[in-house]
């Protein structure tokens, strides 16, 4: 089996993806404090997202910094693919429960969310994904990697389309201007986070039909909008007092 060479202008993209991990893994302390200072679920859960989505990002760096330091995109970055994709789709799970919980919505949906989640987690590990590993390896062979990420797609999409869907409708009904603007800031952060798939969607098609090695402009993008996604969501749900100040000084005039 041969393994396909690490190029130099994929250094910046590990570097982001070092950023993007402390930036998350700092949410997720300042959401864990918040959880402890108020003992109620949505704060516990929004943790639970963010750290998922923390370690996916770890991991995921983890694997380019063996291939910046082997030369090669080897076995650790080939189980980095699958088990950060894994761990989007636990981050999602929570993200619903949260949602859920905030707008007391979805609750008979749980069970399907796991059911799917568990399917999609063993898809991301079958070995006809091929992950990292050269085409000339497998041509001729069943190929799964493009269904495996439409998969998750789909499956992320239900759940940010759901959650936007119902958040605006639970927010036509609130009187309460800061409860109404959390509920819209959780709107534009659903919206961030199905541009992010959009773009790793694109980033997938040139992999797959273009042969481009992966890791195109597409992939910065879409990690902007993952930082968007955890800013808004973050305010969501703390409303810091200038926030609320400002919010309240908007309507107020």
């Amino acid at each position: 089996m041969t393994y396909t060479p690490f190029e130099i202008r994929v250094l910046p993209i590990l570097i982001y993806y070092i950023f993007l991990s402390a930036f998350g893994s700092l949410v997720s302390i300042k959401m864990y404090y918040k959880w402890r200072e108020r003992k109620v679920p949505p704060p516990l859960y929004l943790t639970l997202a963010f750290s998922f989505l923390s370690i996916a990002l770890i991991m995921t760096s983890i694997g380019l910094l063996e291939a910046l330091i082997t030369g090669y995109y080897k076995e650790v970055y080939r189980f980095s693919l699958p088990f950060a994709y894994s761990m989007v789709i636990l981050s999602d799970i929570f993200l619903y429960r949260f949602s859920s919980h905030i707008t007391n919505r979805g609750n008979k949906g749980f069970k399907l969310i796991i059911v799917m989640s568990v399917i999609l987690i063993i898809l991301m590990f079958l070995p006809w994904n091929w992950w990292g590993i050269p085409p000339e390896d497998y041509a001729g062979q069943p190929h799964i990697r493009l269904y495996t990420t439409l998969g998750l797609v789909i499956y992320s999409y239900l759940i940010y389309g759901y959650i936007a869907f119902i958040s605006n409708k639970v927010r036509s009904k609130v009187e309460n201007k800061t409860m109404y603007f959390g509920l819209v800031l959780l709107i534009y952060a659903m919206i961030s986070l199905m541009l992010l798939f959009l773009m790793l969607i694109f980033d997938t098609l040139l992999v797959t039909f273009f042969d481009h090695p992966g890791y195109s402009e597409f992939t910065y993008v879409a990690w902007i909008f993952g930082i968007i996604f955890i800013i808004l969501i973050y305010l969501s749900l703390i409303m810091p007092d200038w926030l609320v100040k400002w919010i309240n000084k908007r309507y107020s005039s």
